[in-house]
Formats: structure tokens, C-alpha cells, sequence
């Protein structure tokens, strides 16, 4: 639906002529949106990690810090191939998109509590999957480069929406990793159910946060390609929900279970 709204209200840009390129990275985002979604929703393959995986080989620490760190340098070594533009618009989704690679690295190391450690193949997963996404967009932005980038940020409604969107969301998502954190005393592997925030709205109001986030970082880029970042991230995050959901049904008998909204307050 924000995509859609983001079209029609002129804040979706396409490039006048498709190349094999552009193809293929729709095609590619098409195909990881239905996978993402269907293996999460369905699990078929999940993604196996928190209260959703065994015991790992990876210090928890390190695991989610790499997984995290490596698709923001691969997104900094895309954009020095491409030239390392430094025209404003490549500068700002630059450092929005660090900013929020950085902010999830800093949360590993400062706030997030582990109950367990990573599973090797997990690591390389979810790094992975981070990476083509920092690939593809970084790609796909620099098709803005140049010439056609020229006044891309002077519309400056959408650029301040945009920001807004993405620091709300960034926050949205910090809070209520604070709130899952403090949930866990010192020692405890104890799960229970999340209470406080948008909890008593939504199963994972932090996924929300990101959602937000990513939307917001679409809304500045302009670009289709911004977007292919933010379409997958609903599908995986949105079957991730659904998983949670269906997990907190059959490990607590008091959870409320049917008519709980899993991701989106009043949608979904």
C-alpha cells in the first residue's frame, strides 16, 4: 500500500528506459518477496535465529555484530566502484543507509541480551541476504547519478516526509528493543510475553519500527530501486510476525491468540 500511494502521489521514480539490469533486479526483488515471505509464513526454511534456533557455534555478540556490519562496507565498496559519486542526493542515501546498519551494530554491542549463540549458517544467511540488498540498492541509486539526480532533493516536502518517516521509525525500532532487553534480568533465559510500547497493539512492533524505517529511506531515495529494499523486508518480516504469533500460541496458554494484529496496528 505505501508503495502504491508513494506512485500515484509522484514520489516513485522508474528510469525512462528499462535496461536488462533494471529487469533482473525486479525480477530478483519479485522472487526474494514471495520467498521471504512463504518460507517464513510457511516454514519451509526459516531463518534460524533467537527463540527460533538451537544452540549456535558463534559468540551471539560477534554474529549479529558481522551480520550487520558487513552489508553497510558492502554497500560503501559498491559505491566506490561505481566511482564513489558525491553528488548530494548519493551522499544522503549514503549516510541513511549506514546510519541505520551502524545503529543495529551499536544495539548489538549495547542493548540486546542473548540467550544463546548464532548458528554459523545464520551468520552467513542473513549477511547474505543484508548484502544483495546493499547491492541492488546501491545499484540501482546510482542510475541516479548525475544528470538525472538534479533537483531530486529539492522537493522538499518528500525529502522532510521522508526523514521524518525514517528517524520514527528508527526510534520506534530502538524502543522496543529496549523494552524486549529489559525484559531479561541478568542471567535469565527465561521468555515471556513482551508487554509495554506498541506491544499491546501489534506482536512485533520492533519489525514495525524497521518497516518504517526502510520506508522512510524509500520515500527520500525516490528511486524504484529504494524501494526493492523495502518490499522484501515487508514479505520476510511480515511471515517472521506470523511465525512469532503463532510461537507465543503454543508456548503460552493465556496468550489472547485469535484477533491479535502481528505487525501492522489495525491492518494486519
Amino acid at each position: 500500500l505505501p508503495v502504491i500511494l508513494a506512485y500515484f502521489k509522484g514520489w516513485l521514480w522508474f528510469p525512462a528506459e528499462l535496461t536488462l539490469q533494471d529487469y533482473v533486479l525486479v525480477g530478483l526483488a519479485a522472487a526474494v518477496t514471495f520467498t521471504n515471505y512463504l518460507n517464513e509464513y510457511r516454514q519451509w526454511y526459516p531463518l534460524q535465529y533467537s527463540k527460533f534456533a538451537p544452540e549456535g557455534g558463534v559468540p551471539a555478540r560477534l554474529g549479529w555484530f558481522l551480520l550487520y556490519f558487513i552489508p553497510m562496507i558492502v554497500y560503501v565498496i559498491v559505491w566506490n566502484y561505481l566511482g564513489a559519486p558525491t553528488s548530494s542526493y548519493d551522499l544522503v542515501m549514503l549516510g541513511l543507509y549506514c546510519a541505520h546498519f551502524s545503529k543495529r551494530c551499536l544495539e548489538t554491542l549495547f542493548v540486546h541480551k542473548y540467550s544463546k549463540d548464532c548458528l554459523f549458517q545464520t551468520v552467513v544467511e542473513i549477511a547474505s541476504f543484508y548484502s544483495l540488498g546493499a547491492v541492488t540498492t546501491c545499484y540501482s541509486l546510482h542510475r541516479l547519478s548525475g544528470p538525472a539526480s538534479v533537483g531530486f532533493l529539492d522537493d522538499e516536502l518528500r525529502v522532510k516526509v521522508g526523514l521524518g518517516v525514517f528517524v520514527t521509525g528508527q526510534l520506534c525500532n530502538l524502543a522496543h528493543h529496549y523494552i524486549l532487553a529489559s525484559l531479561r534480568s541478568p542471567g535469565s533465559y527465561r521468555y515471556i510475553v513482551p508487554t509495554g510500547g506498541l506491544f499491546g497493539l501489534v506482536v512485533c512492533p520492533q519489525y514495525l519500527g524497521e518497516l518504517v524505517s526502510w520506508l522512510g529511506f524509500a520515500i527520500v531515495g525516490y528511486s524504484y530501486g529504494a524501494y526493492i529494499s523495502y518490499v522484501p523486508m515487508v514479505a520476510y518480516l511480515a511471515g517472521r510476525a506470523h511465525h512469532t504469533f503463532r510461537w507465543y500460541g503454543t508456548k503460552f496458554e493465556d496468550y489472547p491468540g485469535k484477533g491479535t494484529l502481528k505487525l501492522w496496528p489495525w491492518v494486519y
